[in-house]
C-alpha cells in the first residue's frame, strides 16, 4: 500500500534541508585554543565574481575548496549584500583558510521557484556522521521553498522555515525514519528575524538515527539562538552532494521582493564536530549538567521489562564557550552509583540502549549523565529516577490528538488527491514500560481499517506523521486517520481517531443538496422561545456525491430566509448538526427563522432549508392574550348550516398577544 515517503510542504514558506543517508554521529567540537584551524572537508567561501554576475560554474569553483560546483537550474547571482566572515579558520586539505575580510555572498530571488545550484563533498563507507553550517540572512518577504540540501542515498534531514505570522519566522529540523518510512519534525522551532544574519549548524548522526539543528548570533559572540532541535533519522553511511537555492515544484512567489543570501558553507563528514563554531579562545569552565534524565527511550518510564538491556535519554547539557562533545553515562541499583556500569563515554547524541546486562526482577536501576565540553572539560552528574524490572499488566494510553494532513499540529478538511491519504498526530504516554511502537490504520468511519489496515510506526517523543500511497479513493467521501500506541510489554492502547477528510472532485459543477429539514430548538421542533438572548436551531445532512460536505452556513432573521437578525455563518463539518447562537437581542412577540446551507468540497454553495420559525415568549408575561376578533363557522366564509351528522368546522382570526406571543388556541 506504501511506497517510499515523499517530503511536502503546505505553509512552509522557507525551506533548508539536508537529505542524507544514515549517518552514525561523532561529535567532536574542536575549540580553537587546542587546535588553529577546525579541519573540515569542503569550504565554500563564495569570494570570486563581481557583484550582480550570474553564477556560474567558473565563479563558484574558484571559490570552493574541497568540492565541485555545478549549475542547476534557474539563476543566482553574486551579491555584496550581508557578506559576513567565518567564525573562525578552518583547514580544508592541510590549508588553513581564515575567511575574513569577506565581501561577496550569493543571493536567490525569493519570487521564482526552480532556481538552485549544486556541489558535492566525499564521505567514505565507514562515515556515519555529517555537518553542515553557513551564513544565513533570510530574506523579510519570505519565498516559499527556499533549501540548502546535503544528499545521500537513502534519507535526509530539512531545515524549515515557517512563516508564522508578519514579524514573526521560525525554524525546525525535519527527517525521515526510512527504516519505517516515515517522517518525523521537532515539536519546537527557533525564532529567527528576517534581514538578520545566522550561522546554522545542521547535524546527522547515522549511528544513533537522529537529526540535530541550531542556529547561532554572530552578532552576539556567536551565543546560541533558541535551544537545539532534534528528530530521528534513518540509518546510513555518509558521501554524496550539495543543493541550495529555491525549490522546484512549490509555485512561485510573485509578492516576495527580497533575497535570501548563503554564505561561508562547510561541511564536515569526518569528524561531524556538532556545533561547528569554529570560534577562539579558550574555555576553563566545566559545562552545565544535562537538565533532565529520564529511564527509557522517550518519556519518562518506571518499568523496564527486559532482563538484559536498559535505556534513558536525556536534555542535552550546554556549554557557550567550546560547546558539548559527547557524554559520559553509568548505571547503579541506587542514584548515582555505578555498580552496574562504570563510566562509559558515548558520542553526542542524546540517548544510550545499554544490552548485554544480567538484570534483577524487582531491583530498581538509575542512570546518572555527564556532559563533556569541547575541550573536555566533565559537567556533574544528573540522575534518573530509577526504572524497575518488572511486568507491565496496564495499556498505554491513547494518543492526545490526531489530526488529517501531514502539516504537524494542523488538521485539514479535505484532499483533492484520489491516491494518497495522510496524517499526524501528538504521542500517547506510558508511565510504566514506555511506548514502544504506534498502528495508524485509514478507513471510512472513525476507528475503522476498511482503507488502510493497520500499519507499525516508530515511537517518537516528538510529533509524527504518515502518509498512505496507491490508494483508490471515493470523491465525495471522508476518511478517518486511527492511530494507537503499543508499549513495551506489547499492551495496546485505546485508538484516536481524527475528525476525517473528504475526498474532492475538482471538476464537480454542481452544488450540494439542501437540508432535508430545520428544526428549531436543539432537538424536536419548538414553536416559542423564553430567551430573548439566543436561539437555536438544528438539521439533517445535506449531501454531495462529487465533493462532499465541506461546512454549513447558517442565517436568522425575521422571515423565512431572511439575515435580518443574522447574517450567514459558518458552521465546519464534523461539528454537531446544531447550533445555539447567543449575544442576540431578541423582541418579544417576534418570530425568527433559521437558514441552513451546505457548502460542497470545492466550495460551491447549495440552496437553503428554513426552519417553520420560533416565537419569542416572555417568561414574566401576567396578562392573557386578546380574544379572536371573528370565529367563522365552516372551513372559509361564514356558514349557517352544514349537511354532516359527524363533524363540523370553524376558523377565525388571530389573537394578539405582546409579551409572550401566541403558543396555541382552545
Amino acid at each position: 500500500m506504501k511506497t517510499s515517503p515523499r517530503v511536502r510542504l503546505l505553509s512552509v514558506v522557507k525551506r533548508l534541508f539536508v537529505t542524507l543517508g544514515v549517518m552514525s554521529l561523532v561529535v567532536l567540537v574542536l575549540d580553537s585554543a587546542a587546535l588553529a584551524a577546525t579541519p573540515v572537508d569542503v569550504y565554500q567561501n563564495m569570494e570570486n565574481g563581481n557583484a550582480g554576475d550570474v553564477l556560474t560554474a567558473t565563479i563558484m569553483n574558484a571559490s570552493s575548496h574541497g568540492s565541485t560546483w555545478s549549475v542547476g537550474n534557474g539563476t543566482m547571482w553574486v551579491a555584496t549584500n550581508f557578506s559576513m566572515n567565518l567564525p573562525g579558520p578552518v583547514m580544508v586539505g592541510g590549508v588553513t583558510y581564515n575567511g575574513t575580510g569577506q565581501t561577496r555572498t550569493w543571493a536567490v530571488d525569493d519570487r521564482w521557484e526552480n532556481n538552485f545550484m549544486g556541489g558535492s563533498y566525499s564521505g567514505t563507507g565507514t562515515s556515519y556522521v555529517v555537518t553542515v553550517a553557513w551564513n544565513f540572512t533570510p530574506g523579510s518577504k519570505l519565498a516559499f521553498g527556499d533549501y540548502m540540501e546535503v544528499s545521500v542515498p537513502g534519507s535526509y534531514a530539512v531545515m524549515n522555515v515557517y512563516y508564522d505570522s508578519p514579524g514573526y519566522d521560525t525554524i525546525g529540523i525535519e527527517s525521515t525514519h526510512i527504516n519505517w518510512g516515515e517522517t518525523t519534525q521537532s515539536v519546537s522551532r527557533i525564532q529567527i528575524a528576517a534581514g538578520k544574519t545566522y550561522w546554522i549548524n545542521m547535524h546527522y548522526d547515522g549511528k544513533a538515527g537522529v537529526s540535530s539543528l541550531a542556529a547561532f548570533d554572530p552578532a552576539n559572540s556567536y551565543s546560541q539562538v533558541g535551544s537545539t532541535l532534534t528528530c530521528l533519522s534513518a540509518q546510513t553511511t555518509c558521501s554524496g552532494g550539495l543543493r541550495f537555492g529555491r525549490g522546484d515544484a512549490h509555485g512561485n512567489s510573485t509578492n516576495a521582493t527580497t533575497f535570501t543570501y548563503y554564505d561561508n558553507i562547510v561541511v564536515d563528514c569526518t569528524n561531524g564536530a556538532f556545533p561547528l563554531l569554529l570560534s577562539g579562545g579558550s574555555d576553563s569552565t566545566a559545562p552545565g549538567a544535562p537538565p533532565v534524565v529520564r529511564d527509557g527511550t522517550g518519556q519518562d518510564q518506571s518499568i523496564a521489562v527486559s532482563t538484559t538491556q536498559l535505556s534513558a535519554n536525556w536534555v542535552a547539557g550546554s556549554d557557550p564557550e567550546s560547546g558539548i562533545a559527547g557524554y559520559q553515562y553509568a548505571i547503579g541499583t541506587t542514584a548515582g552509583a555505578t555498580n552496574v556500569v562504570n563510566w562509559t563515554a558515548i558520542n553526542n547524541a542524546l540517548q544510550i540502549t545499554k544490552t548485554g546486562l544480567t538484570l534483577t526482577v524487582g531491583q530498581t536501576y538509575f542512570f546518572s549523565v555527564k556532559a563533556v565540553n569541547g575541550v573536555g572539560l566533565v559537567s556533574s552528574a544528573t540522575n534518573s529516577n530509577g526504572q524497575v524490572v518488572g511486568t507491565d499488566t496496564t495499556a498505554p494510553g491513547a494518543p492526545t490528538a490526531v489530526r488529517d494532513g501531514y502539516m504537524l499540529g494542523m488538521d485539514i478538511d479535505s484532499t483533492g488527491i484520489p491516491t494518497e491519504l495522510s496524517g499526524n498526530f501528538d504521542p500517547a504516554s506510558d508511565a510504566e514500560s514506555g511506548i514502544s511502537y504506534y498502528q495508524y490504520a485509514f478507513g471510512t468511519t472513525p476507528g475503522g481499517a476498511d482503507t488502510v489496515n493497520w500499519t507499525a510506526v516508530p515511537y517518537n517523543e516528538y510529533m509524527w506523521y504518515t502518509e498512505a500511497y496507491n490508494l483508490s479513493l471515493t470523491a465525495g467521501r471522508r476518511y478517518y486517520f486511527s492511530v494507537r500506541a503499543i508499549n513495551n510489554a506489547g499492551l495496546t492502547g485505546t485508538a484516536t481517531s481524527s475528525d476525517g477528510q473528504i475526498v474532492v472532485n475538482s471538476n464537480d459543477t454542481t452544488p450540494p443538496s439542501a437540508p432535508p429539514v430545520v428544526r428549531d430548538g436543539t432537538g424536536a421542533d419548538i414553536s416559542t422561545t423564553s430567551s430573548t438572548t439566543q436561539l437555536s436551531a438544528n438539521w439533517d445532512n445535506s449531501t454531495d456525491n462529487e465533493s462532499g460536505i465541506y461546512r454549513y452556513q447558517y442565517a436568522i432573521g425575521t422571515t423565512p430566509g431572511g439575515t435580518q437578525t443574522l447574517n450567514w455563518t459558518y458552521r465546519d463539518y464534523g461539528a454537531p448538526l446544531s447550533v445555539t447562537q447567543t449575544g442576540l437581542s431578541l423582541t418579544v412577540g417576534q418570530t425568527y427563522y433559521f437558514s441552513v446551507r451546505a457548502v460542497n468540497g470545492v466550495m460551491l454553495t447549495g440552496p437553503a432549508t428554513n426552519s417553520n420559525g420560533q416565537t419569542v415568549v416572555s417568561g414574566t408575561d401576567s396578562t392573557p392574550p386578546s380574544a379572536p376578533p371573528t370565529v367563522r363557522d365552516g372551513i372559509g366564509a361564514d356558514i349557517a348550516y352544514t349537511s354532516s351528522t359527524t363533524q363540523l368546522s370553524a376558523n377565525w382570526d388571530a389573537s394578539t398577544d405582546n409579551e409572550s406571543g401566541i403558543s396555541g388556541y382552545q
